[in-house]
């Protein structure tokens, strides 16, 4: 309606500074697209390790110190479901907190037995199963390390069958096939989103003083 050309799929490599104030940015192509100001809709971590340009490293300085929040192993199914009345959002825990925390966040690996948080995205709160098949999202904390390790099949095998052991524990029966179920990994979030390892929450919110140490939305760069 008001002359807006939406550009899809065109990855962006650099954001560029003229006279130190934002001028544009340059595609993958190697198109530049002139502009006053720049939206950086990504993960703030890319823009101070140089991912966008040298010039704009500026824009969001890393924090000393700064740590990565959670990354995720995720489990999207279009499957049966049964024994449970689930809800839209439901939360199945483990009883060994200590245990996944310490393979979290010390061993660096998936949860041998992790929590796993369960979107129900076809139900309301009544507990009412839809007819057939329903669309169901499984996630379990992971750490955010996917761009620098990965893990192994004998490892998410592992981590898919504790969690799908503990929903059956709790009376929940999955009816899906290993076709049906798609699988993310922190290397699939840290690709998606560069810079951020696959941390799907920013850097971590620690301490009383991780508040102030959050980036603002206007950037050190002008524009």
């Amino acid at each position: 309606k008001h002359g807006v050309a939406a550009r899809y799929g065109s990855a962006c490599r650099q954001i560029l500074l003229s006279g130190g104030r934002v001028s544009g940015v340059r595609l993958a192509s190697g198109e530049v697209l002139e502009a006053d100001h720049v939206v950086f809709n990504g993960d703030v971590a890319a823009l101070s390790q140089g991912l966008l340009g040298e010039s704009v490293r500026a824009a969001a300085p890393s924090p000393r110190g700064q740590e990565r929040s959670l990354s995720a192993f995720t489990m999207s199914m279009h499957a049966k479901a049964s024994g449970f009345a689930l809800v839209r959002h439901n939360v199945f825990f483990n009883q060994d907190y200590r245990g996944e925390f310490d393979d979290i966040f010390h061993q660096r690996r998936l949860p041998r037995q992790g929590t796993v948080y369960l979107c129900a995205q076809d139900r309301q709160d009544n507990g009412l199963a839809p007819p057939g098949e329903e669309r169901i999202l499984c996630l379990v904390n992971a750490p955010a390390d996917g761009d620098s390790s990965s893990f192994n099949t004998k490892e998410i095998q592992a981590c898919e069958t504790s969690s799908l052991a503990l929903m059956r524990r709790c009376g929940l029966e999955i009816q899906a096939t290993p076709q049906q179920v798609v699988r993310t990994l922190p290397k699939d979030f840290a690709q998606l989103f560069p810079g951020s390892g696959g941390a799907l929450y920013g850097q971590a919110t620690h301490g009383w003083m991780s508040a102030f140490a959050r980036h603002s939305a206007r950037s050190k760069v002008t524009g």
